[in-house]
């Protein structure tokens, strides 16, 4: 089955997925999102930055995550080597923007789910359970996708613009063979959940703790829901 009629088609509903159609779609854009899993869905990347704040804002987020139940994160706290620890960075004595110096922890599946929700509200179109496997080019150019459906039913839409928002699954790079490595980046990362574990009281509470362990490695320990 072949669409049409859209102005762009963008591929994975995560955060930069979700952000670009709900922006895309504030402007008049026919945009259709293409999500190969189910949200909510797992992913890691809990440990939201003050300057989100502005992204988050031209999308109407910000609101919504005021009223979520994530942990409100006012500063960061660094640790040496020697095991001593430095003073709260707190982000308001930094920013002249006192709206952006709090942020959230947020729980990846949740958060996710709700910017997909958001770009749905704005007027994109979200399709789940869709898997690109293919971009249509004519002319060394993208003009559209082929996917599958969970019923296992190949589609395909063309539209004059296609983004690649498939993050890791790196559907453009692999396909068009475009990754580089590098090799300083050749480097692992391990994570994992504890329930009770310790918090600082109050506006700390929130706080990301980040230890230096030796040469470039690094411990960061993020507090989240529950």
């Amino acid at each position: 089955m072949i669409q049409s009629a859209l102005d762009c088609i963008i591929v994975g509903a995560g955060p930069a997925g979700a952000s670009a159609a709900t922006v895309l779609a504030g402007h008049g854009r026919r945009v259709l999102v293409l999500e190969k899993e189910k949200f909510p869905r797992y992913a890691v990347g809990e440990s939201l930055i003050p300057y989100c704040y502005y992204p988050l804002k031209r999308i109407g987020m910000v609101e919504k995550l005021q009223a979520a139940s994530f942990p409100k994160k006012y500063s960061v706290q660094f640790v040496s080597q020697d095991g001593r620890a430095s003073q709260p960075f707190y982000f308001n004595e930094h920013m002249e923007d006192q709206a952006a110096s709090q942020t959230w922890q947020v729980t990846r599946s949740d958060f996710d789910d709700m910017l997909v929700q958001n770009a749905r509200e704005k007027g994109a179109t979200v399709l789940e359970q869709v898997k690109v496997t293919q971009l249509l080019e004519e002319e060394g150019r993208a003009v559209g996708v082929r996917a599958v459906d969970a019923d296992g039913i190949e589609r395909e839409w063309r539209a004059p613009v296609v983004l690649d928002a498939s993050g890791r699954s790196a559907l453009t790079l692999a396909r068009q063979r475009w990754r580089i490595a590098d090799p300083a980046l050749n480097k692992i990362a391990i994570w994992t959940y504890f329930q009770g574990a310790k918090r600082d009281p109050g506006i700390d509470a929130g706080a990301t703790t980040v230890a230096y362990v030796e040469e470039k490695n690094w411990f960061w320990y993020i507090p989240l829901k529950d």
